[in-house]
């Protein structure tokens, strides 16, 4: 086959579909699309499904991995060990690309721009023998799949190997991270297994300290007690106009808790009554212009945050959506930005035809015509923009393709939307009045706002504006005074407060504590690294935490996009050391990997110093004790922790195991150092002793009889017998006899055979299922040809008329006596005999 002059790989299907097009205009000629690929001129486009390799399960490293054991952890490769294996879904794609890829003599990276579409590339050239950072091998940088910025990122590729820091980055947290999750998910399970919790504990750098954000403020909510405090409020009269004024409350004032709150109501009503109908002055009056700059556009966690507030979307939704609306309808720039800052480029090139595509767009029109596109707001700035720039609408959105959106499209679209266009508006002023009264020795004081200029709030609308000014400043307009005018109190009123406990977290609350975690370290040097990175997570995997802590039912929903954490979600907090659950934790790493992506670390270093790390944890905790609730237990058997008698390193420990026969559930000890060691102890049920209980076995003459319990296989009835303690290898086994008044000849000699005794026997029939007596021979069924007379010298050859007939399988006429009309009365913990 000819070969490819330069092959793309994009990350995804709607990509390679817009790389392919934008590619075809270039060049002028057509795009078509193949088995796995598209097809321009000399050049192809492939595409993947998103990751196509994933780390080997830990067995692959070493059988010492294949069967979960305390022993055997921590689980870390060394660096030249590490393998990728292909999901079995994803091998035919693997195969079309790798055989394009032998053929194509320049190839592009050409992932979506950010370390995880670095590392998705790059791994699989690796895997198919290609060096990523030789000088063949470019880097296809876009963060939009306008039409106009891919032909843009076309016409400048990079070399791939300007992204190496990057991709190492990528690969260092991979890795960590599947070592750390290994170890410490199989250790805590483990530990919970073994203290009788039948569960899977998942641990993770990201998901166990934002669980643990949850449960801390779960916690603190339960241990709130709310406080009523109260606050005298007065209406003035000044000769402009009037207005309210709050009591400024005393430090060393009687009446207030440690807190500085009034908590007695008396002492309100005293000031209310003290200045009631009284005059006072204005002892200061200020007045000052104060202006608000636009919110900026939206990285994902803060879009994320803002839809989850106003329309109730949960992380995921929103995050699904913001996807829709670039790569399907190609209306907004890369959703998973942790920026919300902008390109000068973009002020200057696509601004203007943004600003006339949303004017004619219904619902944005009036908003869109009035943008001031000379004003340049404080987003734009490149010196803040990280790999990728804030979430804003493409050049290519048009008013049609509004019509094509669904509801909740359409609504995220719009609050991204006015985000954009508040950028050209100027910003909200007003005036901020506040004035200090004195009036009967007591200070009063009051605020107030007069609006100057709406400024960018036109874009939103009354009430739709991101607006966090002080709501009782903005809730009336003070008249203009000056020191010395003269007020007089005209009503009171007294305002009952009530403290409220911190809110429960909910999607968008979670997301923006993730993002903004150094506001709960209380060490001060990690809070500053927190501080100066992003957060814990990343914007692309924040709703993804949530939702595998939702599976794995360590939160649980309440409501749409409340969350609260569960029982067993605040064991696993508890049962984890510090460090494990520590937000600092995600700081010190990320500090890390941003040394590595710089070239200011060496990656190997920092896996060496993980895997010290993860040593070290292992062996200060792996023999904790742990609690587990809110799932299901074992609960103990007799022995449970005692020494391992076989290979006397383990524990026995209680098991529940599920029997692949009858698939019921069954406990017993067995060794922690299982399978090396198969030690094994089934329970004695609690059985009241047989008679002969203890004896020797007749039969092998080693052994003891035992009682033991046993299921019929036909009635599924439990039943006693004494069976040898040497079984199976003895099969001696004894039934007992039931408690029966003898009959008329028990214990003579039998007639037939002169050798037995006649012994009074109960049977049942297989017929009618009752219970009948006779009289058996001892020696039956030895002795076959015995016979005897019937009771009362009747044959009991054939039975009168009217007399029940012998069960099916009994010994008939053969050495038996069966008294007539008398039926057994069936003697608990006795075994039916079917057949003498």
């Amino acid at each position: 086959m000819s070969p490819i002059e330069c092959l793309y790989i994009a990350e995804k299907p709607s990509l390679a579909q817009a790389i392919a097009e934008a590619l075809a205009e270039q060049k002028g000629v057509r795009a078509t699309k193949g088995d796995g690929s598209w097809t321009v001129g000399d050049d192809s486009v492939a595409f993947y499904y998103g990751h196509m390799f994933e780390l080997a399960e830990p067995k692959a490293y070493g059988s010492q991995w294949e069967k979960w054991s305390l022993d055997s952890l921590p689980i870390v490769v060394s660096e030249d060990q590490w393998k990728l294996v292909a999901p079995d879904d994803k091998k035919a794609q693997i195969g079309k690309v790798r055989e394009l890829v032998k053929r194509a003599r320049t190839i592009c990276n050409s992932a979506d721009a950010g370390r995880e579409g670095q590392l998705l590339c790059d791994e699989s050239l690796y895997e198919f023998g290609i060096d990523p950072f030789a000088p063949n091998v470019k880097r296809l940088w876009v963060q939009s799949m306008a039409r106009k910025d891919m032909l843009a990122a076309l016409g400048k590729l990079l070399p791939n190997s300007d992204k190496k820091t990057l991709y190492q980055a990528a690969v260092s947290r991979q890795r960590a991270d599947w070592q750390h999750g290994m170890t410490f998910s199989r250790m805590y399970t483990l530990l919970a297994r073994n203290s009788g919790a039948d569960v899977t504990i998942s641990v993770g750098r990201v998901q166990t300290p934002t669980l643990r954000l949850v449960v801390d403020r779960d916690r603190e909510r339960l241990r709130f007690k709310p406080v009523d405090h109260y606050l005298p409020t007065i209406m003035f009269r000044h000769a402009d106009g009037t207005f309210r004024a709050s009591w400024v409350i005393p430090a060393d004032h009687d009446g207030l808790d440690s807190e500085g709150r009034l908590v007695d109501k008396a002492v309100a009503e005293k000031i209310c009554q003290k200045v009631a109908g009284k005059d006072g002055r204005v002892r200061a009056f200020r007045s000052d212009i104060k202006s608000k700059a636009p919110p900026l556009p939206f990285s994902l966690s803060a879009l994320q945050s803002e839809c989850g507030t106003r329309l109730g979307l949960t992380a995921k939704e929103v995050l699904d959506t913001a996807q829709s609306l670039y790569e399907k309808h190609k209306a907004t720039t890369y959703p998973r930005s942790d920026s919300r800052y902008l390109p000068t480029s973009i002020l200057k090139d696509e601004a203007p035809g943004i600003m006339q595509a949303l004017a004619g767009t219904p619902g944005f029109e009036d908003m869109a015509s009035g943008a001031n596109m000379a004003l340049k707001s404080a987003a734009w700035d490149d010196s803040k923009v990280s790999e990728h720039h804030g979430i804003i609408p493409t050049s290519e959105f048009t008013a049609a393709k509004l019509g094509h959106m669904s509801d909740t499209e359409r609504k995220v679209f719009a609050i991204i939307a006015r985000a954009f266009v508040a950028q050209f508006y100027p910003p909200f002023r007003y005036r901020s009045l506040s004035a200090d009264i004195l009036i009967e020795g007591e200070q009063f004081k009051a605020g107030g706002r007069q609006v100057v200029d709406n400024g960018w709030k036109k874009v939103y609308g009354a009430g739709d504006a991101d607006d966090d000014d002080d709501k009782a400043e903005a809730a009336q307009t003070l008249p203009t005074m000056a020191v010395g005018d003269r007020v007089s109190a005209e009503a009171s009123e007294i305002a009952s407060k009530r403290t409220s406990p911190p809110p429960a977290f909910s999607d968008p609350t979670l997301i923006e504590a993730m993002a903004n975690a150094h506001r709960f370290e209380p060490n001060p040097e990690l809070k500053k690294r927190l501080k100066e990175g992003d957060g814990i997570g990343t914007e692309a995997t924040r709703a993804d935490t949530i939702e595998t802590l939702l599976a794995r039912r360590f939160l649980q929903r309440k409501g749409k996009v409340g969350l609260e954490s569960t029982e067993l979600g605040r064991s696993v907090i508890d049962m984890l050391p510090e460090d494990i659950k520590s937000l600092g934790l995600t700081a010190l790493w990320d500090g890390f990997l941003g040394q590595i992506e710089k070239g200011t670390l060496d990656p190997a270093l920092f896996m060496q110093r993980q895997a010290q790390s993860i040593s070290e944890r292992v062996a200060a905790n792996k023999n904790t004790a742990v609690t587990v609730k809110g799932v299901a237990t074992v609960r103990p058997l007799p022995g449970h922790g005692k020494d391992c008698s076989v290979c006397g390193k383990g524990k026995m420990l209680t098991r529940e195991i599920v029997s692949n026969k009858d698939h019921k559930k069954y406990k017993c000890l067995s060794c922690t150092n299982y399978p090396e060691c198969k030690a094994a102890e089934w329970p004695e049920p609690d059985i009241a002793p047989l008679p002969g209980h203890g004896k020797p076995c007749a039969a092998c003459g080693t052994g003891l009889m035992k009682t033991r319990e046993i299921t019929s296989k036909t009635s599924g009835k439990k039943y006693k017998c004494l069976s040898c303690t040497n079984y199976p290898a003895c099969k001696g086994v004894e039934w007992p006899e039931p408690e029966i008044a003898p009959l008329p000849g028990h214990g003579e000699p039998c007639a037939a055979c002169g050798k037995g005794t006649m012994k009074t026997r109960e049977v049942t029939s297989k017929t009618s299922g009752k219970k009948y007596v006779c009289l058996s021979c001892t020696n039956y069924p030895e002795m076959q040809g015995c016979r005897v007379a019937g009771a009362e010298g009747r044959s009991a050859a054939g039975p009168r008329q009217g007399m029940p007939q012998m069960p099916q399988g009994a010994p008939g006429n053969q050495g038996v006596r069966i008294e007539e009309g008398r039926q057994a009365v069936p003697q608990a913990g006795v075994r039916p005999v079917a057949r003498l």
